[in-house]
């Protein structure tokens, strides 16, 4: 069978949680970067907001978390309205996005009190992988080497949360 040929067998419309390719993408070990991850909120006068992250995390198949500085509308837009919805695109075959509500589960990271952790609790995730494409590469972010100690300490204590 053909790659394209299972990946038609396998085509799935919504799920209830992250598929295992999109869980395995977003759960990077040893603080890798993970694919961008696009966040989108509402602005407080009912506007989409959109914005690109690299720090998101899939922690279950069913949540995702997320490292924000507080002053930004991504932030301020979940503390005022929790739903979200978040996009990726990754090689070959993942264009989703997933729909959910946040909360801030830590409002000052100990590693960086200007930054906060926000939880993301998957509602659905829908495929938004066309049949006639494939995806030939992800948007990614590199961490400048003078901020990488900064992004290990975050990353760390993000990922080491229970």
């Amino acid at each position: 069978m053909s790659a394209e040929d299972q990946r038609q067998t396998t085509r799935w419309r919504r799920l209830s949680e992250l598929p295992a390719g999109a869980f395995a993408a977003w759960r990077k070990p040893d603080r890798a970067v993970s694919p961008v991850a696009i966040v989108a909120t509402v602005d407080p006068d009912g506007a989409p907001h959109a914005a690109p992250f690299g720090s998101l995390r899939a922690v279950t198949p069913g949540l995702l978390r997320l490292i924000t500085w507080r002053g930004h509308d991504t932030y301020k837009n979940l503390c005022r309205d929790d739903r979200v919805t978040v996009a990726m695109l990754a090689p070959p075959d993942l264009a989703l996005t997933v729909r959910g509500r946040a909360r801030v589960v830590r409002e000052q990271m100990a590693s960086d009190e200007q930054y906060a952790i926000v939880e993301i609790d998957v509602e659905e995730v829908k495929n938004d992988m066309g049949r006639a494409f494939s995806i030939e590469t992800a948007l990614t972010v590199s961490i400048l080497e003078r901020h990488q100690p900064w992004f290990d300490a975050a990353l760390g204590e993000a990922e080491e949360m229970q």
